[in-house]
């Protein structure tokens, strides 16, 4: 079996320490960055290495992994949103459209809602005679 590093506690003037420079990055505003590369960051990146919750001090760049699979994604809510287009004006309900398309419901009416298409909840027209 290989051996687990085992985390350190951390002394009180590290806790202390730790939570000035998270609060010195609040306070800049940097919350919800990522990939940031100022001092006030890089410190508290250094400060989570020294204490044992990361393993490295250097924040990594942005891979472009992410972009292309949200590109990926936003090509496929558009293919599905012109499909679905199609099949409401043909007159389809939400139920017949998910049933065509093979997506769930909820999903149908994100999409309608995302791209604004108007859909019907019930069918229009004469009933069919058994």
């Amino acid at each position: 079996m290989s051996k687990v590093k085992k985390r350190i506690r951390p002394t009180r003037e590290q806790a202390q320490e730790f939570n000035r420079r998270l609060g010195a990055v609040i306070d800049a505003g940097h919350t919800n960055k990522l990939y940031c590369d100022c001092e006030l960051c890089q410190a508290l990146a250094e400060q989570a290495k020294l204490m044992g919750y990361r393993e490295y001090s250097t924040i990594k760049l942005p891979s472009d992994k992410w972009e292309r699979r949200k590109q990926t994604y936003d090509r496929i809510h558009q293919i599905d949103a012109v499909k679905m287009a199609n099949l409401a004006g043909q007159g389809l309900t939400y139920a017949e459209i998910c049933e065509k398309m093979c997506r769930s419901k909820g999903y149908i009416s994100k999409l309608a809602r995302e791209f604004d298409i108007k859909i019907f909840t019930k069918k229009r027209g004469r009933k069919p005679c058994h």
